[in-house]
């Protein structure tokens, strides 16, 4: 996933780094977050870092597919041909 300014990610961190800040968050956001890290026994920080990753992919494939709903058939069907292409190549393996 690329991040402004040309990073990507690697490990969970943007360019492997961290770097502290603060969140103002309301106290039940803070609750169900601390919940859901204790549940998966994970920090809070990191449980929130990943919420955030997550809710940003899941922003990209929205994207993605707005995108392709506007495209004509034509290139729709393009893209079902390499779509195909991958899943063959993908059960060759």
């Amino acid at each position: 996933m690329l991040w402004p300014g040309g990073g990507s990610t690697w490990g969970g961190t943007v360019d492997g780094m961290r770097k502290k800040t603060s969140l103002t968050l309301d106290e039940r956001t803070i609750a169900v977050a601390r919940a859901g890290a204790e549940q998966e026994g994970k920090p809070l920080s990191v449980w929130v870092e990943q919420a955030i990753l997550n809710e940003a992919g899941r922003t990209d494939v929205q994207v993605v597919e707005e995108w392709e709903q506007a495209l004509p058939d034509e290139d729709l069907a393009v893209l079902a041909a390499f779509a195909a292409a991958d899943r063959r190549e993908d059960l060759a393996t």
